[in-house]
């Protein structure tokens, strides 16, 4: 809203009123939030029907159930526009992102690296990684931005 002036013991200043959430920014992250806990759950079901079940570093749905729901109720977390919810789903989608990523960071250290296949098995959960960090930095430099710091 833009600033309006007012009397303040015969002087005048500027009041400025906003909301104690940015909904764009925080609606941004949740989305993000939301999509990224639909590619880890995505992705581990490509696997599931392209890895023997015995392979070393094969997703398992009982691996993605933690990130993923912590990713969700993330998203419905930030839905809220409440000033102490929404900073406390960004928290929880930060959380979600380490739990997605450390997932897929044990998924890339167990696969064995051949020489022979280029990228290899490793390309998804190294791109994993990355979406993780990501996704991670968006919840992170979000809450100064939705507190009114930034």
């Amino acid at each position: 809203a833009p600033a309006r002036p007012s009397a303040v013991r015969g002087r005048a200043a500027s009041v400025s009123v906003r909301a104690a959430v940015d909904p764009t920014i925080a609606y941004a992250v949740a989305q993000q939030d939301l999509f990224f806990a639909a590619v880890v759950a995505g992705e581990c079901a490509y696997q599931q029907g392209n890895l023997p079940a015995d392979f070393k570093g094969r997703p398992e749905f009982k691996d993605i159930a933690l990130p993923c729901g912590v990713l969700v109720a993330s998203f419905l977390a930030i839905q809220t526009d409440n000033g102490v919810v929404t900073p406390g789903g960004l928290i929880l989608g930060a959380a979600g992102c380490v739990l997605a990523g450390k997932m897929f960071l044990d998924r890339f250290d167990a696969i064995e690296d051949d020489g022979m296949d280029w990228p290899g098995p490793r390309v998804f959960p190294g791109t994993g990684i990355l979406f993780a960090l990501f996704a991670l930095l968006a919840n992170v430099e979000a809450l100064p931005r939705i507190m009114g710091g930034v």
